[in-house]
């Protein structure tokens, strides 16, 4: 597997790990996954098995999506041993509907909770732009945008906090959101830690198909990485 990552603030010795680093995300998911949808206004991808005590990844739809649009990504992320905390709305810019699905979480998932937790946000196009915005109100440690508009449906309010790790996931088929001239430039800039960015294949549409083409791939070898 070929990995290309940008590190701003990293070390010489994290380019290299990465680089050298065969991750697990493509192969069988050590977990089991429940969806788990209540009332009201977000959807739970929840594991069991594995550790035993969980992370979360908290979840951003694109412009229009609902959670059901993603639901095989988000099935395999979850599956990688995270609860995935998806808000159920078309509109992720801000990042409030994000952290407040993560801070949910906490409450209604409490007791199967890692110690120390750790909270990392997602996001596809714009919900991955509000990605950045969810990981300021949360203080979260990590962010992976996947495929982030930064231009046109949403605005990053501002960086990420030095200790907050980043990823940013283009592919080379997309024209609603490409890496090019501004998206990568945008996500470099408000990540003052530690950064990378991915390139894989397929349309802005990948994320929507199975378990996300390249897109989802990335994702859960950064959740591997990052998450446990």
């Amino acid at each position: 597997m070929n990995i290309k990552s940008v590190l701003i603030g990293g070390s010489v010795l994290a380019s290299c790990f990465l680089s050298a680093t065969a991750f697990a995300g493509g192969g069988s998911n050590p977990c089991s996954v429940t969806r788990d949808a209540p009332l009201g206004s977000n959807t739970f991808y929840v594991p069991s098995g594995g550790p035993g005590r969980y992370h979360i990844m908290g979840w951003g739809n694109g412009t229009g999506g609902t959670v059901g649009t993603y639901s095989g990504m988000l099935e395999a992320a979850a599956g990688r041993c995270v609860i995935v905390a998806a808000a159920e709305t078309s509109s992720s810019g801000s990042g409030a509907d994000v952290a407040a699905a993560v801070n949910a979480a906490k409450s209604r998932y409490a007791s199967r909770l890692a110690s120390p937790l750790k909270v990392c946000t997602s996001g596809h196009s714009q919900g991955g732009g509000g990605s950045f915005n969810a990981a300021r109100r949360l203080g979260a440690q990590c962010v992976i945008a996947v495929q982030p508009d930064t231009v046109f449906t949403t605005r990053i309010d501002g960086p990420v906090s030095l200790s907050t790790k980043v990823v940013c996931i283009f592919t080379t088929g997309d024209t609603l959101a490409p890496a090019l001239p501004s998206n990568a430039a945008n996500c470099r800039r408000n990540t003052p830690g530690e950064y990378h960015q991915e390139m894989g294949s397929g349309s802005h549409f990948a994320p929507t198909s199975g378990t996300g083409g390249d897109p989802g791939r990335f994702q859960r070898q950064y959740i591997d990485l990052w998450m446990k």
